[in-house]
């Protein structure tokens, strides 16, 4: 996870006085490579003043406006926004047009709309390192990640932040001596589902009074998509021993690489559920059914699919989509004390993809203190599609995310303290957005309702966004069964002798 880490007023005032203000942060995106990096290194500028003998078209079209100034200036693209938190102000201060010149208009060639900017080759869906060259570094600072919408083409117009959307965030990453450079590396993730090419904004946000922040741009080709990983197993998931009773709560967690915390459950024992195989039971479902993208509590069928075993505890295990994720099962006491409480409201169970072939997710965040809010949306395999990124400070604030895909997809709402470089998840919410086109009205979400289906009349949603019908009786009786392993719709090894596809 990254974070943001806000700086108080005070905290700035003293970093001010100890540092030069306004010369202290510079730098460029060196993999993938910004544009004025490209145009550099291709030389050519300093000949005839026509740029005839500069050999990409997109660099002399952009040294034709500008001559060579974005070039020996590359580490400088910047503008300064004092309220840097408020993105009206940071596109007031850098304008539609002017995105990849970093808002300065004597480097305004940097912006030029043309096909022929030089990409770097990703693929859909990976994560890959960001690697930034800090010939002066700042910190504390952080990070954000803008991707061209599939719409925009580079050939057409000058990037405008409606162009743009939010996939990634960094907070204070701490900068890296190599040789006699000094980098910041920063793992960003891609959406999974692009194709075709995309412009990469980075922003480098100093925490500081007067808000220098750098822009650039680096353009990219989607060379393939990256395979999904496959479940690793981190162990069995109850030990023999544990304990819980009435008054307990049993916690799960699981964390990445770096130790930030991003999955968090709950589950309060009582004596109607402290023996350790219904504990167990509800705990996994809550699990299976909120973090199924991330992490699942069962053991492996050969098709992959992970099925929890009640009648088995202990052959039961965590998978988890990173095999560099780790967790913790742990039984607490009832006297831990919560941290100010963060709400979310708005999150639906099922969406419907509109006429434009886009959907949007809207959700409401509020709380009691200051948090970073990340809102990410993630496909069936855990990769991330989009994120909306904001800082609620006792009040609310809403969140919106787009996808223009169809199918079973979690959205999950990490918050960090005033202060805390530390994420937790606050709201991880799986949901179905099925066509507009197919599927048509539908009596049930399955699995609800089961117990109350009709054969030959109750339709429901699959979570892979498709509507089914209960078959006549007397094979319709098969659809109240409750045992999503053998009939759920579209997945159940057995589906289809209870379901008709519509």
């Amino acid at each position: 996870m990254k974070k943001v880490i806000p700086l108080s007023l005070g905290a700035m005032s003293v970093m001010a006085a100890l540092s030069p203000l306004y010369a202290s942060a510079h730098g460029w995106a060196d993999f993938p490579a910004a544009r004025q990096v490209i145009c550099e290194s291709d030389g050519g500028h300093w000949g005839p003043s026509d740029g005839s003998q500069i050999p990409n078209e997109a660099c002399r079209a952009a040294f034709q406006e500008s001559g060579t100034y974005p070039l020996v200036q590359k580490n400088e693209f910047a503008a300064l926004t004092k309220d840097y938190t408020n993105m009206d102000a940071v596109k007031a201060a850098v304008p539609d047009g002017t995105i990849c010149s970093g808002g300065d208009p004597r480097k305004s060639g940097m912006s030029v709309a043309s096909q022929q900017w030089q990409r770097t080759d990703m693929k859909a869906g990976e994560t890959f390192t960001l690697r930034y060259r800090a010939t002066a570094p700042h910190n504390p600072s952080f990070w954000q990640f803008y991707l061209s919408k599939p719409s925009y083409n580079a050939a057409h117009s000058r990037l405008g932040w409606d162009d743009l959307e939010l996939i990634d965030t960094a907070g204070n990453v701490e900068v890296t001596q190599e040789g006699s450079g000094k980098y910041y590396y920063i793992d960003v993730t891609l959406p999974s589902g692009r194709s075709g090419e995309a412009t990469l904004v980075s922003r480098w946000q100093r925490n500081d009074p007067a808000g220098e922040g750098f822009y650039n741009c680096s353009d990219i080709r989607f060379d393939g998509e990256v395979l999904p990983p496959e479940w690793t197993s981190k162990g069995q998931y109850v030990k023999p021993g544990v304990e819980a009773q009435d008054g307990d709560s049993v916690w799960f967690r699981l964390f990445n690489k770096q130790g930030s915390e991003i999955v968090f459950e709950k589950l309060a024992i009582t004596a109607a559920n402290e023996n350790i195989n219904t504990w167990s039971y509800e705990l996994a479902q809550l699990i299976n059914e909120k973090y199924a993208t991330v992490t699942q509590v069962g053991i492996e069928e050969a098709s992959g699919d992970i099925i929890y075993q009640p009648s088995d505890l202990y052959t039961n295990q965590v998978f988890v989509i990173n095999a560099e994720y780790n967790y913790a099962l742990d039984v607490r006491d009832g006297d831990v004390i919560e941290p100010a409480p963060v709400t979310v409201q708005g999150l639906e169970s099922t969406y419907t993809q509109g006429a434009d072939g886009k959907t949007d997710i809207n959700a409401t965040v509020g709380s009691e203190g200051r948090y970073l809010i990340n809102m990410k949306l993630l496909d069936s395999t855990g990769h991330q599609l989009a994120l909306a990124s904001d800082i609620v400070d006792n009040g609310q604030i809403d969140l919106s995310l787009f996808t223009t895909q169809t199918g079973s997809f979690s959205v999950v709402v990490t918050a960090a303290e005033q202060d805390s470089s530390e994420h937790k998840v606050v709201e991880s919410k799986s949901l179905t957005i099925k066509d507009s086109s197919g599927g048509g009205d539908y009596d049930y979400a399955y699995p609800e309702g089961i117990g109350s289906y009709v054969p030959g009349q109750t339709v429901v949603l699959g979570r892979d966004g498709s509507t089914y019908q209960c078959r006549p009786f007397p094979e319709g009786g098969w659809c109240n069964i409750d045992s999503p392993y053998h009939y759920e719709p579209g997945f159940g090894s057995a589906w289809q002798d209870a379901w008709i596809k519509q």
